[in-house]
């Protein structure tokens, strides 16, 4: 079954259905910084300082030092040299890819990259990951994400400390940064990519690398003329970086208990370890989840016209009690 809400305020731990409540494990905020009181508080004074929004480019005469804080703010949180704001998760794919592609390089996409990595006319890889590994050269953008999405798949990303220091890996993050540890080592040009509206809450997108890829990248004529991130949101994360932290910890202890519940059952999800999401193509499972008072995603995605699979996300508003009553409902499905 896909079905459709329409609703006029952001869920939290439940959300009404049908005339009944239920656990709500859809979407993708993981952490649920809509609903954090300092998150609500910075961005309503965000907003009174910067108004709802602001047109620009990049180097418009008007700047804010927002943007320069908040990226410096964003790198250091990552563990990285620098990053570069755009103004979605996508922007910032493209910007990277096409910044890449300038050096002459071939891209090379990975099984089951996100579409907002993938450029005119290359297409996925067809094989397996491994393949996919196996298939790279010297002279390419090898591109990937960082975590599979919708369908939960971990990729190992050893094989980057051997790459050829020319060419590029560029790794889209948006499902893993700020909810887990995204540092690779790499030999050559690594640019990760982020969707902040996801962890993060706010509608932006983020670029992160060495120094010189991001100075470079912040001369470039594509990141200069698209738009920059809203400065009342940017000021509402800066001002939230504890609560992020705080609450990506939580979501790691409810991740690891909802492992720990299912440990050694032979199941009807795939899931990872120590991550806060479970993906299943079971028939019936997404009925019975929903018999159970637990209400998950359950609809086609990227393709429209594949199956549609039932995918859930363990928000960090969840008790330690809802994870308990949501894996016992997963073990007593047949």
């Amino acid at each position: 079954m896909s079905y459709s809400i329409t609703e006029t305020q952001i869920p939290g731990r439940k959300i009404a259905f049908e005339g009944e409540e239920y656990l709500w494990l859809g979407g993708t905020n993981y952490l649920g910084i809509g609903s954090h009181p300092t998150f609500q508080n910075a961005l309503a004074e965000g907003i009174q300082q910067y108004s709802q929004n602001f047109g620009s480019s990049r180097r418009n005469n008007l700047q804010f030092s927002i943007w320069e804080d908040f990226e410096q703010a964003l790198a250091a949180h990552f563990k990285v040299e620098a990053a570069a704001l755009c103004s979605s998760g996508l922007a910032a794919a493209q910007i990277a890819v096409q910044y890449a592609q300038q050096k002459g390089l071939t891209l090379n996409l990975a099984p089951q990259a996100h579409p907002a990595l993938w450029r005119h006319p290359f297409l996925p890889f067809s094989g397996t990951y491994s393949e996919w590994i196996s298939s790279h050269q010297k002279g390419q953008i090898l591109a990937s994400d960082g975590i599979g999405s919708p369908w939960i798949t971990t990729f190992d990303f050893s094989f980057a400390a051997s790459m050829h220091p020319d060419n590029f890996l560029i790794v889209d993050e948006s499902h893993r940064a700020g909810i887990q540890d995204i540092q690779i080592k790499c030999s050559g040009h690594l640019l990760q990519t982020v969707s902040l509206s996801k962890a993060f809450g706010i509608p932006a997108g983020v670029i992160l690398g060495s120094s010189a890829d991001i100075s470079a990248i912040k001369t470039d004529s594509f990141w200069v003329g698209s738009s920059p991130p809203n400065p009342a949101f940017c000021y509402a994360g800066l001002k939230s970086m504890e609560a992020y932290s705080r609450l990506s910890q939580k979501s790691q202890a409810l991740a690891n208990r909802f492992a720990e519940n299912l440990k050694g059952h032979d199941l009807a999800i795939t899931y990872q370890a120590g991550y806060p999401a479970f993906c299943s193509k079971a028939p019936g499972l997404f009925e019975h989840l929903k018999s159970a008072g637990i209400l998950v995603n359950h609809f086609s995605y990227p393709d429209i016209t594949a199956p549609p699979v039932c995918r859930a996300i363990l928000p960090a508003c969840l008790t330690e009690s809802d994870i308990d009553h949501i894996t016992a409902a997963i073990l007593s499905y047949a």
